[in-house]
């Protein structure tokens, strides 16, 4: 896993298996599909109608798509941070009384499970020991194709000439049937420029290239593609079309909830070798990437888009006052869940804030 780029969803999905049973039902994610009955866990937003009235239509969908995958990071982050928090104070000796949650609100397992790792920490600091942590935070790469299909249900056209488009330069990647410039994944038939792993009789590379080919690639092309591309994701910043405002908000939210990220790599030092020190060094080891990874990439980032569609959610019902009942009654159940998903991503942040700053990750 720390090779390679991880969605966020298949990342946290090990963390979710912890969360109570409620929150794997349908209807989940914050309540949706209590009043809004097309909303059940495994149906899909975008397919799926609201109003009779297709530009309301259009933007209930991918307001409902977004507030439906902002439930489902805040829960995962929220899986993760206390999981990781819980595992730094058990390993310090905290039993389960320490870490269950005193009310039932949104955040408080992650907030009760890193104020005992807090906590424990605290004792171990008391003894004059200090950390220091060097981190590599996640790098984190917008799903421009969760955009467009996003878009798409908007009534807006968008194809895979059009991601190509929108694409900063040198900043696409995907498939291409053609000649390939730039980094390639696969095997590379052409010139590498670079070190290549196996050339043919003419110098020509046939293997690996660590380095730029120009030829051929067997697997995924970064940066050019003298041909058609094929499955194109923007490695880049989306570029969102001036268009319907909603839309855009609620298109923007759901690139940035379904994007690639980088897991965090870290390496913790104590300011003394002792038995104590040696034991939460290696405990930090061990879970503060997850904490690092649901602080940075699930947490901080998300927290602008979480609060745009906050405001969306309270503007939509002015916007389509005549979107008839049904919709207006699933804006508000996806409202209340965005509302409640951009808490506990609040309280989440915090909470693991606690435990990296205690970690020298501050």
């Amino acid at each position: 896993m720390l090779r390679r780029p991880a969605s966020l969803a298949l990342l946290a999905g090990a963390a979710l298996a912890a969360l109570p049973g409620p929150g794997c039902q349908p209807g989940a994610f914050g309540g949706l599909g209590a009043t809004c009955p097309q909303l059940q866990a495994n149906a899909d937003p975008l397919s799926m109608s609201f109003s009779a009235n297709a530009r309301a239509n259009g933007k209930i969908r991918a307001f409902v798509l977004a507030a439906k995958e902002l439930s489902q990071v805040s829960l995962q982050m929220e899986a993760i941070t206390a999981d990781a928090c819980a595992r730094i104070a058990m390993d310090l000796g905290a039993g389960p009384p320490e870490l269950a949650p005193r009310r039932d609100a949104p955040g408080e397992r992650a907030r009760a499970a890193c104020a005992a790792a807090s906590a424990r920490m605290d004792w171990v600091l008391s003894q004059g020991i200090s950390f220091r942590a060097q981190v590599t935070p996640p790098q984190c790469q917008a799903n421009l194709q969760a955009r467009a299909r996003c878009e798409g249900a908007c009534d807006v056209s968008v194809d895979p000439g059009q991601i190509v488009a929108s694409c900063e330069p040198a900043k696409l990647s995907g498939t291409c049937s053609g000649r390939c410039i730039g980094r390639c994944d696969g095997q590379c038939n052409g010139a590498c420029q670079g070190q290549c792993s196996q050339a043919d009789a003419t110098g020509r590379c046939v293997g690996q290239c660590n380095g730029t080919c120009d030829g051929g690639c067997s697997a995924t092309c970064h940066a050019r593609c003298e041909g058609q591309w094929q499955a194109p994701q923007c490695e880049g910043a989306v570029r969102p079309p001036s268009a319907d405002a909603e839309c855009n908000a609620s298109c923007d939210a759901s690139a940035e909830f379904n994007a690639q990220c980088t897991p965090a790599q870290v390496s913790v030092q104590a300011s003394h070798q002792t038995e104590l020190a040696a034991r939460l060094v290696a405990s930090l080891q061990a879970n503060l990437p997850n904490l690092l990874y649901a602080q940075l990439a699930l947490g901080k980032r998300l927290t602008a888009s979480a609060r745009v569609l906050v405001q969306v959610g309270g503007q939509l019902p002015r916007v389509v006052a005549d979107a008839g009942l049904q919709g207006l009654a699933c804006i508000g159940a996806a409202a209340n869940a965005t509302v409640k998903a951009s808490a506990r991503i609040d309280v989440s942040v915090q909470a693991s804030a606690s435990v990296s700053g205690r970690a020298g990750a501050g």
